[in-house]
Parts: C-alpha cells; structure tokens; sequence
C-alpha cells in the first residue's frame, strides 16, 4: 500500500491552506475538465495506524469534494454516530465528539459512489483501518459477486453482521446498519480486511438509495451458500436475486397521441412474453373497450419496464381505464390506472423494414441475432403492423449454384415492431440464403404504405468452423448438478445435467457456441428437489434466513475453432458442507486447440 504523508505534512497542507485563500467547498473556475477518477491521497491517522485514539480523523483527496457527498458515502465500523464532517477544498475533516472504545479496531469506509465536485467517483471503495490499541485486527474475508444473468457485478454493497457469542446464530432481524461494510469492484470481486476473528454473516445488496440496508421490494440481494461465514474464508460466491417477489403492476400510463400509450411497470419483463392482450382499455362512463392493436419496446431490448401500446383512436373528451394482467397470472390479479383521452395525431412515415443480418453478410452467426430465441433472421419494422399480413410478405430461400429452393419458415412475434423467422427445421451451417421482403404487403397499424417494394438480404450461415466450444471439469459432493453456459448479456442458457462419479468429479463439454464471453456454473439443488434441465437455481431469502443453492461459476471466453478449457471450483453439496468446508477461490486454465 502507498505510504502516507505524516501528520507533521498534513499541518503543513493545513497552513498553506488557511493562509493562502478561503475555505469553500468550490474549486476554481477555469481549466480543461479533469475526468481522472477521485482518490484518497493522505489521511490521519495512517491506514494500519495502531496506539491512537484520536478526535478527529483527516482525509486528502486528489480533488474538491463536499460535505454532502462525504456525509451520503462515509460508514463506520463499529459504528460511529457522534460526529461532524468539514471540507475545505480537497481536505475533509471528521470531528469526533465521543470518545473511542479502548483496545479497538476501527474502520472508517467511503463508498465507490463517492463524488468529487465535478462529478468523477472513486475507482474503488476506500478503507482507513485504525487501532486504538496495539495490535491492529487482520481476518479477512474475499468472493465475487455475479448479476442475476451471471455476468461479474460491480459497485455491489457486501454487508457483513459479526455473529455474537460462540453460537454461530443471528435472528432474522438485522441490526440497522452491518457491522462491516465493503464494494465490489468493476470485475465483481471484494475483500474485507482488519475483520476481528469469528463468524460473520455476509449480504450482497444492489443498494439502489444507499441506505446500507435491504429494502424488500426494491433492492436485488444475495445471500451466501450458508448461514455462518468464518474469518480467513474465500472464494465466497453470491448470485443476485430480485428482492421483488410481488406481481408485476402498472405504474404509470401515458397518452404520447390519440393512438399511443406509454405504459410503464413496477419491473422489467421478457419483452417477447408480452402481448396486447395483457392490456385491456375501456371508456370510463361507456365501458365502451379500446382495441390495444400492438405493444413494443423503443429500444428492441430482451427485458424491459416501459412499453409502448398502439391503440385504437382515443377520444380527447373521454377518461379511459386501463387494466394489465401479465402472462400467467390468474383472474382478478390485475392492476388498473386511468387516463385521460387527447386528440393529439402524428404523422408516421412511411413503414420501412431492416434485416438482421445485413445483406451480404458472410458467416452469420444466426445465433446471436436473439440468443434467447434462437438462430433467427430478425425483421425490424419502424412502426408496429399487423401480424396476419406477416406471412404473405416474407419469404426465406436457399442458394446453391445460384439455384434457389424454398424453405418452410415459422415467424414469431418479439414485439410489434420486431418479428423472429426461423427455417424449418433449421439453419444448415455454411449455406446461401436469401430472404426477400416485400413492405407493401404489410399492413402498419398506423394505416402508412410502405415505400420501397422489396428489402432483400443475402447471407451465409456459418460453419462449424465459426463456433467454439468449452469443455471442463468440477467436483461436488452432491449425486447430481446443473452446469450451464450462458452468455453475459442474455438471459438464453444451454444446460446440461451431471452425475459425479464416486470421488465427486465431474466434466461438461458444450458445443457449437459462438465466439464471445461466457460464464459457466453449476449448482447444486436443494435436498428432496429433482434434477432436470427446467429445475430453477434457488437464491435464498433474507428474511427468514436461507441460504441459496451452492453454486460455482467462471468465465471463459470462446473463440472460433477453438476449445476452451476451464476448471470450476469444488461445489458443496449442501449448507453444511459450504460451512466445514470454505471454498476456495477458483482456477481457471485456458487450453486453445483447433478442432
């Protein structure tokens, strides 16, 4: 660690301070804008300071901060609570007005979301470990975090609740502040240090307010694979889980015209199992129903909270009630808003298509056009149409010697914007095709004609020779687990079911993927639920306290041609063994070898 300037250099900072301009919280005007990262640069007392107890705790930045900012990212351990925090410029200044335990290690942590003036944050979340006694508390405790899509999470909050006694219990209702407080960093990955020994109970919060606190309903949490979490344990894992178990509710419903609505949801949904008909729209007075004719996303995303609805014309002297049921809710779970009609009219421009992949595109990887859909051709129209006149508008046609074959095709509603066509029974690798088209067969929504006569895109798959694949190993205890391979950015997953043999290893081996990053785990599910490829990943709760389903994971990146090796770490088969026996921190090896 950089060695800090004394407090004898800091007096000096101090005095030039004070004696050459005011104290503010301003920096000068003036100068390029400086977008380095915020960092700690000094402090009294020194990190691993031991033998002090001082009144008042000093903090030089590389740049001007606020009180303000310092006051919402600052946290104590053990807690702190009488205290004031000063800035003057680049230089915080913490009073402390009570006195400190005796024999004690204390902590003092600034969030990653801390702030400078201007904006730029800290790199990492920022620790001053102190002792008021001679020796100076060392258990640590280090893992990762991974998002709900298995990508690596950063800027997690990691709380950390010291169990008391020798009894490794904590009631299900936490204290209001952890006693310790850590960050994930930008690969996912955090470290307690200075932690007394014992037994620690460990969150993983998405703190959305920075509150250092689960919010139910609102926060996506993490929960360890066991209850107890002993000092000098590593390679600890979390997978956030939604903290919102409720049903998915309207929030908001806005009039954008006489034909459109944007409605927004309590949470983001799969944007592909949302149709119009989860919508219902009838006048106020009349009951009078709105047809809803189409339902889409602006961004084409795979999960969204905010969609758009197209709708028949409202009238602008009417007050219409909308009601939403999502997909698999049962009668009456509905959530109902009203809104005012508007008389508001757009005109649309001419209805116009994009095809995915472009024309002339060699070697499409028709796999990651929509991975959680499958290899697909992608139809993007800029206005929402009919789905009936789809079918007499498209067509999908092999070549080979520049003769050109039919081919039976399924086309599937992404949104009404956005449609799927896939060949039946599937894409031959390393063939020619060509889909053709024809706008002015489809009819918008909106009543447009469509310009152009014919959009035609002619492309080739790829061949085996474009694809890589992972292969490796694990070990569990457990007689059955669940590896999958999923990409970081969707939520499309291949999987594959594993029996160890008697000494608990086990390997997996997937094919056919294209290149990109991926991240490979296995779990373990809990006693008495069966093994099959549909069987769900459990993420444990808060409160009550359970523990989620063991699990281990890594990254890989495929290429292709090649073969990517990995080696996952030891699962526990259960709670208890994830007690006895901590896991360790993974190793990964990459072995490149053409098929």
């Amino acid at each position: 660690m950089k060695r800090f300037p004394s407090l004898k250099t800091l007096a000096i900072l101090f005095i030039s301070l004070f004696t050459g301009a005011c104290a503010v919280d301003r920096p000068p005007t003036g100068g390029p804008p400086d977008t380095t990262p915020l960092a700690v640069i000094a402090s009294s007392p020194e990190p691993g300071a031991v033998n002090v107890i001082p009144h008042k705790i000093i903090i030089e930045f590389n740049k001007y901060v606020t009180t303000a900012q310092i006051t919402k990212a600052i946290f104590f351990s053990p807690a702190i609570r009488d205290y004031q925090i000063t800035t003057h410029g680049r230089i915080a200044e913490i009073r402390l007005f009570s006195p400190l335990k005796a024999q004690r290690t204390y902590t003092v942590t600034l969030g990653k979301s801390l702030k400078s003036y201007y904006g730029t944050e800290l790199a990492s979340s920022w620790t001053l470990p102190f002792s008021t006694g001679p020796v100076i508390d060392s258990g640590t405790l280090d893992g990762k975090v991974w998002s709900r899509l298995m990508a690596p999470a950063s800027n997690i909050s990691i709380l950390a609740y010291e169990l008391p006694g020798p009894t490794p219990l904590l009631s299900d209702t936490l204290p209001s502040a952890p006693d310790f407080l850590t960050q994930t960093d930008a690969d996912g990955n955090f470290r307690f240090r200075n932690l007394a020994s014992g037994n620690y109970r460990l969150i993983a919060l998405k703190d959305k307010n920075r509150n250092y606190r689960f919010d139910r309903g609102k926060d996506e949490y993490g929960v360890t694979t066991s209850p107890v979490v002993a000092t000098g344990s590593s390679g600890i894992s979390f997978r956030l889980a939604t903290g919102d178990t409720s049903a998915v509710t309207l929030r908001s419903a806005l009039p954008l015209s006489s034909r459109e609505i944007e409605v927004s949801l309590s949470r983001s949904v799969p944007s592909r199992t949302l149709t119009p008909s989860a919508f219902s729209i009838r006048e106020k007075q009349s009951g009078a129903a709105l047809p809803v004719l189409g339902c889409f996303t602006v961004s084409r995303a795979e999960e969204e909270s905010a969609f758009r609805l197209f709708t028949a014309a409202m009238d602008s002297k009417s007050t219409y009630t909308i009601s939403f049921a999502p997909p698999g809710v049962a009668p009456g779970q509905t959530s109902e808003l009203t809104f005012p009609g508007i008389s508001r009219s757009v005109n649309y421009p001419r209805l116009s298509v994009s095809i995915i992949p472009a024309d002339k595109t060699a070697n499409a990887l028709l796999d990651k056009v929509r991975p959680d859909v499958g290899p697909c051709v992608e139809l993007q129209f800029n206005l929402p149409v009919d789905e009936t006149t789809l079918r007499r508008a498209v067509s999908l046609k092999s070549v080979s010697k520049a003769v050109e074959a039919e081919v039976p095709i399924s086309i599937s509603r992404y949104d009404s914007r956005t449609w799927s066509v896939r060949a039946q029974p599937g894409f031959e690798p390393g063939t020619d095709y060509v889909v053709r088209v024809r706008p002015t067969l489809v009819s918008a929504l909106a009543g447009v004609k469509a310009k152009d006569s014919l959009v035609v895109s002619r492309f080739s798959s790829a061949g085996p020779d474009q694809y890589g694949e992972i292969s490796g190993s694990g070990s569990t205890r457990a007689s059955v687990a669940i590896v999958e391979v999923r990409t970081e950015t969707s939520s499309s997953v291949i999987r594959a079911i594993v029996h160890p043999s008697p000494d608990g290893k086990f390997t997996y081996a997937f094919h056919g993927l294209p290149p990109g990053k991926y991240t490979v785990w296995a779990f373990t599910p809990a006693p008495g639920i069966p093994a099959s490829l549909s069987t769900e990943w459990q993420g444990g709760s808060i409160k009550p306290f359970r523990p989620s389903d063991p699990f281990s994971a890594v990254t890989a990146t495929v290429r292709a041609g090649w073969t990517t090796e990995t080696l996952l770490p030891g699962i526990p088969s259960s709670p208890s063994q994830s007690q006895a026996e901590p896991v360790r921190p993974p190793n990964k090896r990459t072995i490149r070898k053409r098929h």
